[in-house]
């Protein structure tokens, strides 16, 4: 992205003037934020008949429709691409506050090279750059206690269903990087791209549309750190989880399981994921386990932060410090997130003591047998024979 220049964004915009475009409006305060708001429009198609950038920077840009307005404030980057103009405003952090783009043909809605209803598609195994490569595991067996989700004495095979690249690496990359050790099979399934993020990297790493292509490429990063190769990408877009249809996703996520034979499954708990895409990934796959019937996998969820009430679950601890190099090499693949992170830990005396102990072990919410997240007596799974 480039400083705007008024002058050459007018004369980019001007081309447009008289044409059916598609439009693609945002605001974001982040999903994360107390009291945080946002809106996004994609693919509206008007017809442009004006554009105008005014101000001294930030920058305002009003675009007259056929009966309207559309209207951008706080823009103060750009980029130019054949057939598309992207508008962009980024705050003090280089996070992302306010897009507008214009182009003549709709933009994407997936990110995983084909349609958000395709099959998942399977990203093959990639070697890091040269000297961004961690030291291949040490061969010896890690000590493994009664307590540990996993590898447990029938545990074959590993699926981790979650929402946004880095998901994984905060949440489960140890607890993966173990069951590779034990030899145990691990799928690791993406639903979106975390192509919405505000963070784009700082400096900016990508703009809007190269968020997604980024972000799947540092997943497959991530994971090669830890030794999965088995990754796939659903392509739904990102926060729009919550209103796909649910059955539909479930049943793409149980063909996963079906296909692997899934043992024991990761994902976050339906009501205190902490997002609304988390939430809703947890949803679809306490149903897709649930479909499974009687040989249905170990049902886990990734331990919510601090902030999340207590549903009155088990609780299971993975001890993680052998591979903890490995973690934080997973960690840190994600840059256009994690960018900046250093300098926040040691500012933040709370937050460093919170990112050492996410380095050390993983907690995981035991699942009841039905699956519905709520503590209750009774078994937390079905062990196949």
């Amino acid at each position: 992205m480039e400083t705007i220049d008024p002058a050459r964004v007018q004369r980019a915009l001007q081309a447009y003037v008289g044409d059916a475009v598609y439009l693609h409006l945002e605001t974001t305060h982040g999903a994360y934020t107390r009291g945080g708001f946002g809106a996004f429009a994609r693919n509206v198609r008007v017809h442009l008949e004006a554009a105008a950038v005014r101000g001294r920077g930030p920058y305002r840009v009003g675009l007259r429709v056929m009966g309207g307005w559309v209207y951008a404030e706080g823009l103060t980057h750009w980029w130019q691409e054949p057939d598309r103009v992207l508008l962009e405003g980024h705050d003090d952090e280089d996070r992302l506050t306010v897009v507008l783009e214009v182009a003549r043909r709709p933009f994407p809605l997936a990110t995983d090279g084909g349609t958000a209803d395709r099959p998942a598609a399977t990203l093959p195994p990639r070697q890091p750059p040269e000297g961004e490569r961690e030291p291949a595991p040490a061969p010896e067996t890690v000590p493994v206690t009664a307590t540990d989700p996993v590898p447990a004495p029938w545990d074959r095979h590993l699926v981790v269903v979650l929402a946004h690249p880095d998901d994984e690496s905060f949440g489960a990359a140890g607890t993966m990087a173990r069951a590779v050790r034990q030899g145990i099979g691990v799928t690791m399934v993406c639903v979106t791209a975390g192509q919405m993020g505000r963070r784009v990297g700082r400096p900016p790493l990508a703009n809007r549309e190269s968020l997604g292509p980024l972000r799947i490429e540092e997943l497959r990063r991530a994971m090669a750190a830890v030794g999965v190769t088995d990754v796939r990408v659903l392509g739904v877009w990102d926060k729009t989880v919550e209103f796909q249809d649910r059955a539909q996703l479930a049943g793409r996520i149980r063909a996963i399981l079906e296909e692997t034979g899934a043992t024991t499954v990761i994902t976050f708990h339906p009501e205190l994921g902490g997002h609304p895409d988390h939430d809703a990934v947890g949803a679809a796959t306490v149903e897709a386990v649930a479909a499974l019937g009687r040989l249905r996998p170990r049902l886990l969820f990734v331990k919510g932060p601090l902030r999340d009430a207590d549903p009155g679950l088990p609780v299971v601890t993975v001890p993680i410090a052998e591979v903890r190099t490995l973690k934080e090499a997973a960690f840190r693949a994600h840059r256009s997130q994690t960018t900046g992170w250093d300098e926040r830990l040691r500012q933040d005396e709370e937050m460093a003591r919170r990112f050492d102990q996410l380095l050390r072990e993983e907690s995981f919410w035991v699942a009841p047998y039905d699956g519905n997240g709520r503590g209750r007596s009774g078994p937390v799974g079905v062990q196949p024979s």
